[in-house]
């Protein structure tokens, strides 16, 4: 069982307001009478430009999880296999005292996060979030904590309940970190 990213979930779609001051370029070298003088700009930093954004989301390819073998191998940033039978796991809203507000180390666009994210009760976890989905996996393994959030993410969470993994009781899903 795994969710992994390829490079079309990578792609962040809001990095073409970026490349749209290109189309003006030709117009403004017309406007102030530099055309012919700066002509050969367009053609190098257009495809330079264009290169950058495709690339920015390269390293972000196969983010993501694996579930095999009682080993969960979460791959956001930071790389963690985690033993099922020694975490904690809740299924909480991503709205709520567990969502990421604040990205410490890590990749952030409109569609994917990873890495290391302060979260709204105060605690540091790494994350994996894509499509912002309405539900997150909240796991906790010796102190540390693991969000995953993506469409689909109770099947993980009901996968990891039934290869051993310890049910977080209620006041750990308000995000108080009890057991």
């Amino acid at each position: 069982m795994s969710y992994q990213v390829d490079y079309l979930g990578a792609v962040d779609p809001s990095m073409i307001i970026f490349l749209l001051p290109l189309l003006f370029i030709p117009w403004l070298l017309k406007a102030t009478g530099k055309w012919h003088e700066y002509r050969w700009l367009l053609p190098v930093i257009a495809p330079l430009l264009v290169l950058f954004f495709l690339a920015v989301s390269l390293p972000q390819i196969g983010s993501g999880w694996q579930l095999t073998d009682g080993r969960l191998r979460l791959e956001a940033g930071p790389v963690s296999t985690l033993d099922v039978t020694g975490i904690r796991v809740a299924l909480v809203e991503s709205s709520g005292p567990w969502r990421p507000v604040l990205r410490i180390n890590g990749y952030d666009a409109s569609r994917l996060s990873t890495g290391w994210y302060k979260l709204a009760n105060g605690r540091e976890a790494v994350v994996f979030r894509h499509l912002r989905s309405e539900k997150m996996v909240v796991i906790e393994a010796g102190g540390r904590y693991y969000i995953i959030s993506h469409p689909g993410v109770e099947k993980l969470y009901a996968a990891l309940i039934a290869r051993g993994a310890a049910q977080w009781a209620a006041d750990a899903r308000e995000g108080k970190g009890g057991g």
